[in-house]
């Protein structure tokens, strides 16, 4: 290790003992780092912020330049989004064309209910309060998140390279609460639930019973991909319009803050629901820009195209359903959780993509439902055969899959799936119960009946809404379906 000292301006300290940020302090620079130190003519180029912490404007910096290599660091806020934060406030005007999301209250979603009207049917919806009785809506607050966590390290980006870029909390709070980019740097942990320092966040929140299942749990735990983030998003940061990997469907709830959400059906071109036939080419499409004129300019020339916008409050959890193409603004910081997931609703879509795309991946997951969900595994089995496609071990040696993405050899193998790995995993059981039985093409046979948890079953009432809350799993699904002689 090495301290590097960059010669600056001298420090400027406030009437109220806050730093002006221009002047940062001497850092440490480990593995090679030294070309992500910012230089004078950086810093003397980069806005005059307040900040409450001397080390903040050089860590910044840091982020800003592994993050951002193409531009400089005082390029961030050159739009002056920053300073006009109208765009943040604008309504949404409806119309023909542009729907609004639909919304339900948390007490009308029952599993049950909400998988046949939601799920099964591959509807978006913003479940209004469906995680306001979380511990988060309290402890989720930025100065309760500064006082657990303020000298632990987070991911706010990747460099070219794909390494992590990291930052202490308390630094990107400072930066958070005083930026003015347009596209400010994304706090997206990714590792909440193997990380000790900030494992601690997985007691403040449980997964929706709204979303019981998640098949993807029957893999390996260091074979699954990424699926579950926290993220804390500054005013004005956000995504651009993409699907998520693999077909999975995915929950987002928000405690603290507000989204406004982009959504287009999965029918619509990507080059149309990206705006990239409405882009100059001197223009960015970041988040902020997509939703000031791209998505003007793309109802605009495509009037037939159906929008589906909506605003997503504190305690509201919005579900997305797989191949849904859909992008996010924050409007305000924002505190959020998000989880994608494999169920009965969309397990052939997953199926089909991970087969293909992420091979090894694949012959991990169809292993462990050989072990632990054989009806699944016969049902993975039967896809394969009427589609003719033959898994990686069922082809010649140095056979490759045609249209196969470049991540389909990425993944690495595990030889430590055994039974005590995944039999405890969530959101398995409504297919890893032997009294769960898996049709085939002819479904015959006599199959045994099973009692609903959590249905109270009066005689006469077999049609009514279930005044308890049972899992989507109990449900006659399109491959699992209840036991009757």
């Amino acid at each position: 290790q090495a301290l590097v000292y960059v010669k600056m301006a001298p420090a400027d300290p406030a009437a109220d003992g806050t730093f002006t940020g221009t002047s940062p302090q001497p850092s440490e620079v480990k593995d090679g780092a030294c070309a992500a130190t910012p230089d004078a003519a950086q810093v003397a180029a980069a806005p005059a912020l307040k900040f409450k912490h001397r080390r903040t404007l050089r860590e910044v910096l840091r982020a800003k330049r592994l993050e951002r290599s193409d531009i400089k660091p005082s390029d961030w806020g050159k739009f002056g989004y920053g300073t006009r934060d109208g765009m943040l406030t604008r309504p949404i005007e409806y119309d023909e064309q542009t729907v609004p999301i639909e919304r339900i209250p948390a007490a009308q979603a029952t599993p049950q209910w909400f998988f046949e009207n939601y799920s099964k049917q591959q509807r978006p919806v913003i479940i209004e309060g469906g995680c306001a009785h979380w511990p988060a809506m309290t402890r989720w607050g930025f100065d309760e998140l500064e006082e657990r966590y303020r000298h632990k390290e987070f991911k706010v980006g990747e460099d070219g390279k794909g390494k992590k870029i990291k930052i202490k909390f308390k630094y990107f709070l400072d930066y958070m609460r005083n930026q003015t980019d347009d596209n400010p740097l994304y706090l997206f942990e990714t590792e909440m639930d193997d990380n000790v320092h900030v494992n601690s966040l997985t007691e403040d929140f449980q997964v929706p019973d709204i979303f019981p299942d998640d098949y993807l749990n029957l893999m390996n735990h260091d074979s699954r991909p990424p699926h579950r983030w926290w993220c804390i998003g500054p005013k004005r940061s956000g995504t651009t319009v993409h699907t998520d990997p693999l077909g999975t469907s995915a929950w987002n709830a928000v405690t603290h803050g507000r989204k406004h959400w982009v959504l287009f059906e999965p029918e619509t071109s990507k080059k149309v629901a990206k705006g990239k036939l409405v882009k100059e080419k001197s223009e960015d499409d970041e988040a902020i820009m997509y939703f000031d004129f791209l998505l003007p300019r793309i109802k605009k020339r495509h009037p037939e195209v159906r929008v589906y916008q909506g605003l997503q409050n504190p305690g509201d959890i919005i579900f997305v359903p797989g191949r849904w193409w859909h992008g996010v603004l924050n409007t305000e910081d924002c505190v959020a959780v998000t989880q994608n997931y494999c169920g009965p609703d969309n397990f052939e879509v997953v199926w089909k993509s991970i087969r293909r795309d992420r091979e090894k991946v694949a012959h991990l997951w169809l292993r462990n439902m050989r072990k632990f969900a054989p009806q699944l595994h016969r049902h993975a089995l039967e896809m394969n055969a009427h589609d003719k496609f033959r898994m990686r071990h069922e082809r010649r040696k140095g056979e490759r899959l045609q249209d196969a993405s470049s991540s389909s050899s990425d993944s690495t193998d595990s030889s430590t799936d055994e039974a005590t790995d995944v039999r405890d995993a969530p959101g398995i059981a409504s297919v890893t119960s032997p009294e769960i039985l898996l049709l085939g093409a002819a479904g015959g046979g006599c199959k045994r009946q099973r009692r609903q948890p959590g249905l109270v079953q009066d005689k006469g009432k077999e049609n009514e809404m279930p005044s308890k809350r049972v899992r989507p799993g109990d449900a006659e699904l399109p491959h699992l379906q209840k036991a009757e002689c």
